[in-house]
């Protein structure tokens, strides 16, 4: 879902080039989950449904994240994925345990695929205790054996991003939802794609974009209210943990808050014109927590970007999905040369050698 922040947020457009010797924190789930608008369409335009390969398993997110990485090595600059933890409460129901589901989902599709039975092992891959967490679990393995650093949140990628930006560990976060500003993110870029063009929800469309950046600080100060405010006008019109108020939207919201001054005000100024029975204090003082205390990881004890292990890709995306071997190697290539480049373009700048490490002193 994400927060409606857009008509209320100053976005200025950045040259790729601006972005070179930087370190960008992604939000993995919000990346991930975009590369699925690449699947299939049929001749009418229509949607056909997910690209598989011989083993019934959705593709589009190994291919997406090998061009993902190349592009970015060849704009010199360095990624950290960030991936999420356990939802909040707030968020969505949990099974009661979701790790045992997918092993023994996890069993019974490779059972399936043993015995040939392919039309049961696809319903398999494609159920929701499967097709998810197994796309997680691939993309960790891809992005290790391409020596990317990946940080599993103790709960949101979002608000791991943003503190890895609050650290000074990274430059920005990246991800089109506007939650990274309500966890507080300094700098954030959206729209980065070598396509420049972004899929229109729900419709076969695309859209053309340019690379933005939001300055968190900026935009308080144009805006005239603080961080607490911001995550208050998150409340009202709606976020990933409270669907929000009916009847108000970003101006209004952003409106009653400066006004007002916070959301307990709100609630009492408004209360006639404004059904607020959902909101007590109990929750309004939850979804704050979220936003404002995150919990996220705050030391890092090793984020290294390794050198690509051509064995361990051509195994998981050769071997085990069965991709054409000629094109990954070739694909392969391209990213080893911006590898080297782009490492090379860091210790130019004084930015450590193969294993590149980030310090604090060294963003400085």
């Amino acid at each position: 879902m994400g927060v409606k922040l857009q008509e209320l947020i100053a976005r200025n457009k950045i040259e790729f080039s601006e972005l070179a010797g930087k370190i960008m924190a992604i939000d993995a789930p919000n990346v991930i989950m975009s590369l699925f608008n690449f699947a299939r369409k049929n001749p009418d335009g229509s949607r056909a449904g997910l690209i598989l390969d011989r083993t019934q398993r959705p593709i589009s997110h190994l291919y997406g994240l090998l061009y993902r990485i190349n592009f970015y090595f060849s704009k010199k600059i360095f990624p950290i994925f960030c991936f999420d933890g356990l939802d909040s409460e707030l968020k969505k129901l949990k099974t009661k345990d979701r790790l045992n589901d997918f092993i023994f989902t996890q069993n019974w599709y490779r059972s399936m695929i043993r015995s040939g039975n392919r039309e049961s092992a696809k319903k398999i891959a494609m159920s929701r205790e499967y097709l998810w967490p197994n796309i997680i679990k691939e993309s960790k393995q891809l992005l290790g054996a391409l020596g990317i650093p990946c940080i599993s949140s103790p709960a949101s990628a979002e608000s791991q991003c943003a503190q890895l930006v609050k650290d000074r560990l990274a430059h920005y976060s990246n991800s089109q939802d506007f939650d990274s500003l309500l966890f507080g993110c300094p700098h954030q870029i959206q729209n980065f794609s070598k396509s420049l063009r972004r899929k229109v929800q729900g419709r076969w469309k695309y859209q053309k974009v340019v690379p933005v950046v939001i300055d968190l600080k900026d935009n308080l100060k144009r805006l005239g209210i603080d961080q607490f405010q911001l995550v208050d006008i998150g409340i009202l019109i709606g976020n990933d943990y409270f669907p929000g108020i009916r009847k108000i939207g970003p101006n209004h919201a952003y409106k009653f808050v400066k006004n007002h001054k916070n959301l307990e005000n709100v609630i009492l100024k408004e209360k006639k014109n404004y059904d607020f029975s959902s909101l007590t204090q109990e929750l309004i003082a939850k979804v704050r927590k979220i936003f404002l205390l995150p919990e996220v990881i705050i030391q890092y004890p090793s984020l290294n970007w390794n050198f690509p292990n051509e064995q361990r890709t051509l195994s998981l995306l050769c071997e085990e999905h069965y991709l054409n071997r000629e094109r990954v190697q070739k694909n392969l290539a391209k990213l080893f040369a911006n590898f080297d480049k782009c490492r090379d373009y860091f210790e130019k700048q004084k930015i450590s050698p193969q294993t590149v490490q980030k310090t604090l002193d060294q963003l400085s």
